[in-house]
């Protein structure tokens, strides 16, 4: 089907344009591929009035058939900043998706919804989205192409794009890059040059196979012989044929207006007219719109002006700032469009050169008072603020206080939007001329954290030394902490804090309202949390934390200090009890803020606490509402926490899985600080798994100067390179590791045994190489922190630990009760290794029958969670011992990549292709190839098959089991 939009003013496809036909047959060849199912890129390229508009029109003659989507419009030029997303609504419009109603429409269903805030108009009461929310709207823009989609090819034929908002130049390039293996084609014609910001879009797609670009130059002699025969009836011969090139230059528009008046006077396409010809000609290049405009009467031209300064050609508004009677207004404006001054209906752009000519008549000032009135009137009628700031943004004069309010109310709304750039574009006059304003100042750096950090910070500081008010300040400060988060700024961000919150102090006093104390408890929490983000700080908020009394809960400020003082606790390694209670009084989702820092710190808390059930499950809620907001940070951030609950859980698969989703995530949008985090996290997982070149090709891809200084990602960082070491063979370098990673621990006063349990693993190191007295103290080391942290996995770490450098039946007596002990934690890595070294003491001993139990059992736990290697090893101390197995190879979903795993994990438990991807914040392409990918890897015909194929390893070990008598109990997650 075809569909055209009001807005556009474009009529069904011309015939071919003449002289063009090369260039017809490669945009429609172009689209005829997307129709076949390949995306395309169609960029035709020209300078004003060269033909692009009509080529366009020929082009897409073909597309409308039947099955095929055409969405067209125009980008309008406007004396204003396009409003956000406008060209977007203009596509959708015909679709009935920019009305009161939209939100009914089917084509808006599951994550396009979240496309809403970008089809309401400015001003209208569209739904509310979170601030920094762009991400979300574009994401949801996407996946309302894929609805509309799904009735079969879509074209997207955009003209004039030269003048294409901001946001929806954006919103191309994200569906154009997500659009690899679609029926898609974006056909849009642009003015040579094209603007910088169109450029800037296009330049990486244009490179591509997939697109392509016609540049559409003057007329050569054939094109121009062929017009000149078509429009009078002859062939020119080869003196009327030069002057129609030497006096319209190839120029089709100048040609066609040459012409017409040629055919109008009679004139024969041969030598006899030339001279008469060029008269025309002349007369044709020196007469323009303004000419025309002159002879007519001066309420057209007054019509005229108002409709440059407007924007607009609505009747009422026209009359009064023209002073034109309303019911001269209508035909007036028919008459500018018949004489295509002025465009069709919802098309009511005028051109900028006759806007430029049509004000540069006026006198000096008047175009800044008819924009002073433009706006009152506009104003007073009730139009969208963000209408209104468009007419005030060109004024020199100060800004009268109404008008300062409709930028205020411009830039709230083109947040609410999802559109910060626009917000910022109505603040930034009002912060040149009151650069005092500290809570503009304020506002401005808050639009800037998303985009230009270092930029916001400098604001804040401005902001900062000229506010005087404690509370504002406080504010202020709390602001530039969070801010400085992103930009590892956070010693000067602690400096900032304390400051504010003495002063805060000062202030309020002892009998502080409710606001107030809020205020002061927000404050507080972000100086903790910044506080813990580099090594020289962390000290001094500890110190500080331990004198805080704990608040009641009550507030979101109160949580996310509850949190913040549940993952100090326990990173401290004492009251368990105590920091497990405050994590739990923390975990309020339903009014969790975009960071989803309460839900974050206090899963790790409990995963810490071997709870990782309870951990997982407001992890996985936090992700369910991110798919709801479109909150991608959050979900990345939540992604990376998740992947460090499961390493405690002793689950690397599902570990890498998470992680590696975090790391393409945070990748693809340039989250540099959460990449770092992300790649360490994923190098950690891979570990285990004996992916040990890739851990080590993740961790070099991660600037050691980025993570030295920031205590749990530089901690991290160094367990990770001792672990991956270890692995290798190289084990001095594995303890030098592991041991940078215990002074770096005490240092920051970390004495929890499993925040990185660097000491069992160096203990394991030294046991196996026989250096029991260099392994001692280690093990000492461990018990006294596990005695301040009393939960079954760090009590089954010591005494495997203690079992390890002990020798005869005591060993067998510590191994079997560790067994035992780590039977009620989650950790499946530390009871495989424990019952693996429990059997392999029993089989030294001769006791082949129980040892032949644990090694079976520790068999299975290691293929379980994708430990190859260490499965491997069980197996074969069990066929020496007597035991019968087959060749262990894991599982076969070990062969899947992380992100291949978790998207086939998601399928096989019934979720549909669409619905993964919403919640992973990717293309449904991604996920059908990471689904064919797990396919061809397992061997399986499709989604039926996952599920057992996902636990193929485990039903293969069970069989065998079963051969020889023995039942091993199926680990619990």
């Amino acid at each position: 089907m075809s569909v055209e939009p009001a807005i556009s003013g474009l009529s069904a496809a011309d015939p071919e344009p003449v002289g063009r036909r090369r260039e017809v047959a490669r945009v429609a060849r172009a689209v005829a591929a997307a129709r076949a199912g390949a995306r395309a890129l169609v960029l035709i390229q020209g300078q004003t009035g060269i033909g692009k508009t009509t080529l366009l029109d020929a082009a897409l003659a073909e597309a409308a058939a039947d099955g095929t989507t055409v969405l067209r419009a125009r980008c309008p030029d406007t004396p204003r900043p396009p409003a956000p997303y406008a060209l977007v609504r203009a596509l959708v419009a015909p679709l009935g998706l920019t009305g009161p109603d939209a939100a009914e429409s089917p084509l808006l269903r599951s994550g396009a919804r979240w496309a809403l805030p970008a089809l309401s108009e400015p001003g209208s009461a569209e739904p509310r989205t979170e601030p920094g929310s762009a991400y979300a709207v574009l994401h949801g823009l996407y996946w309302l192409a894929v609805n509309i989609a799904e009735a079969g090819p879509l074209v997207l034929a955009v003209d004039d794009l030269h003048w294409c908002d901001e946001l929806s130049l954006r919103w191309l390039d994200y569906l154009f890059r997500r659009a690899d293996g679609r029926s898609l084609a974006v056909v849009a014609a642009v003015r040579t040059p094209a603007p910088p910001a169109v450029l800037d879009v296009l330049a990486e797609h244009l490179g591509t196979d997939a697109a392509t670009v016609v540049a559409l130059g003057p007329l050569d002699a054939d094109g121009v012989r062929a017009a000149v025969a078509a429009r009078l009836g002859a062939a020119p011969d080869r003196a009327f044929l030069a002057a129609c090139r030497g006096l319209s230059g190839g120029h089709p528009q100048v040609l066609s207006r040459l012409l017409d008046e040629a055919c109008l006077r009679g004139l024969p396409p041969d030598d006899t007219a030339v001279d008469r010809l060029r008269v025309l000609g002349r007369d044709i290049r020196a007469a323009s719109v303004l000419g025309r405009l002159r002879a007519q009467p001066e309420h057209v031209r007054r019509v005229a002006r108002a409709v440059a300064v407007l924007g607009c050609a609505d009747p009422d508004p026209v009359s009064v700032l023209s002073g034109v009677p309303l019911r001269l207004v209508a035909a007036t404006v028919q008459l500018l469009r018949d004489n295509d001054i002025l465009g069709q209906p919802g098309e009511d752009a005028i051109d900028d050169q006759i806007r430029a000519g049509l004000l540069g008549e006026l006198r000096p000032g008047e175009v800044d008072r008819m924009r002073d009135r433009a706006a009152r009137l506009l104003n007073d009628a009730g139009r969208p603020a963000e209408t209104v700031a468009a007419h005030l943004l060109p004024l020199l004069a100060t800004p009268q206080p109404w008008m300062r309010t409709v930028l205020r109310d411009a830039a709230a709304e083109a947040c609410r939007r999802g559109a910060p750039e626009a917000a910022l574009r109505h603040l930034s006059p009002l912060l040149e001329r009151d650069p005092d304003d500290v809570v503009l100042r304020g506002q401005v750096a808050g639009l800037l954290v998303q985009t230009d950090p270092p930029r916001a910070l400098r604001h804040l500081r401005v902001a900062l030394d000229a506010a005087a008010d404690p509370r504002t300040r406080a504010g202020l400060a709390v602001q530039f902490g969070m801010t400085a988060l992103a930009v590892r700024r956070s010693p000067e961000a602690m400096t900032v804090l304390t400051k504010a919150l003495a002063a805060l102090d000062a202030e309020i006093g002892a009998g502080a309202g409710s606001a107030d104390r809020d205020l002061r408890t927000m404050v507080e929490a972000t100086l903790v949390l910044v506080g813990f983000d580099h090594k020289s700080t962390i000290g001094l908020v500890r110190d500080r934390l331990d004198r805080v009394p704990d608040p009641p809960g009550g507030t979101p400020a109160e949580r996310h200090l509850l949190a913040v003082k549940a993952l100090a606790g326990a990173a401290g390694g004492v009251s368990l009890e105590r920091v497990t209670a405050r994590a739990r009084r923390s975990l309020r989702l339903d009014d969790v803020d975009i960071g989803g820092w309460s839900v974050t710190l206090s899963s790790m808390v409990l995963a810490l606490a071997d709870e990782v059930p309870e951990a997982l499950g407001v992890l996985d809620r936090l992700l369910a509402l991110c798919g709801e907001r479109g909150g991608a940070w959050t979900a990345c951030h939540a992604l990376g926490v998740r992947a460090f609950v499961l390493q405690c859980a002793g689950e690397p698969t599902e570990s890498a899985a998470d992680a590696q989703l975090a790391l393409d995530l945070a990748h693809r949008e340039g989250w540099q600080t959460s990449e770092a985090q992300a790649a360490v996290a994923f190098a950690t997982a891979l570990v285990p798994l004996g992916e040990i070149d890739r851990a080590q090709a993740v961790l070099d891809t991660v600037e050691v100067d980025q993570v030295r200084d920031v205590p749990w990602q530089g901690h991290n960082y160094l367990f990770a390179r001792g672990t991956a070491s270890a692995q290798q063979g190289d084990v001095e370098r594995a303890l030098v590791h592991l041991r940078q990673c215990g002074a770096s621990l005490a240092e920051d006063r970390i004495a929890n045994p499993l925040f990185l349990p660097w000491w069992a693993e160096a203990v394991f190191l030294l046991a196996d190489g026989h250096r029991l007295r260099e392994a001692v103290p280690l093990v000492e080391l461990g018990e006294e922190l596990a005695a301040g942290w009393p939960v079954p996995r760090a009590r089954g770490l010591g005494l495997t630990t203690r079992a390890v450098v002990t020798e005869g039946a005591a060993a067998i007596d510590l191994l079997t009760e560790a067994v035992r002990v780590l039977a009620d934690s989650g950790a499946l890595l530390d009871r495989q290794r424990a019952q693996f070294l429990l059997g392999r003491e029993l089989l030294r001993r001769g006791d082949t029958r129980p040892a032949r139990e644990h090694l079976r059992a520790a068999v299975d736990m290691a293929a379980r969670c994708g430990a190859r290697a260490a499965a491997v090893g069980a197996r074969e101390l069990l066929l020496m011992a007597g035991g019968r197995m087959r060749q262990v190879t894991g599982a076969r979903a070990d062969v899947l990549t992380g992100s291949e795993r978790r998207v086939a994990g998601m399928a096989a438990a019934g979720s549909t292709n669409r619905e993964i991807a919403e919640a992973l914040f990717v293309t449904s392409r991604t996920v059908e190839v990471h689904l064919t990918n797990a396919y061809r890897k397992l061997g399986i015909g499709g989604r039926v098959e996952l599920a057992p194929a996902l636990d193929d390893g485990y039903e293969t070990r069970r069989a065998c089991d079963l051969v020889e008598g023995h039942r091993v109990p199926r680990p619990t997650r």
